[in-house]
């Protein structure tokens, strides 16, 4: 089954958590693209997360983003792990954390 992910998400979740010079310029972090993956690929996502964790544990926009992946896999509880360790680690993008948060509010019924 397919599910549909907004890279804008992956983007900007990286960016939130990287030094300055190591940026997307801004007129490029404001493009939206919307891509269609399957759920091979989205294991393949969750394991290129899982391995920038393993070698940086401390990086939040990881956690966040490895997060949106368990999500769109139906897999809620691994997610509302992973908010709540970029929460943890400070993760600076509030309006995003708190989009995801509303979604898994809503698919799982639950607040945390």
């Amino acid at each position: 089954m397919k599910k549909t992910i907004i890279l804008l998400c992956l983007v900007l979740a990286g960016c939130a958590t990287v030094p300055s010079e190591n940026k997307i310029p801004s007129q490029a972090s404001k493009v939206e693209s919307t891509v269609t993956i399957d759920q091979k690929e989205l294991d393949n996502i969750i394991n290129v997360f899982s391995q920038a964790i393993k070698t940086n544990p401390n990086y939040a926009g990881a956690y966040y983003n490895r997060a949106v992946a368990y999500y769109y896999k139906n897999n809620y509880d691994k997610s509302w792990e992973d908010i709540h360790k970029a929460q943890e680690l400070g993760f600076g993008n509030d309006s995003m954390l708190t989009g995801l948060v509303n979604r898994l509010k809503k698919a799982t019924g639950r607040e945390k």
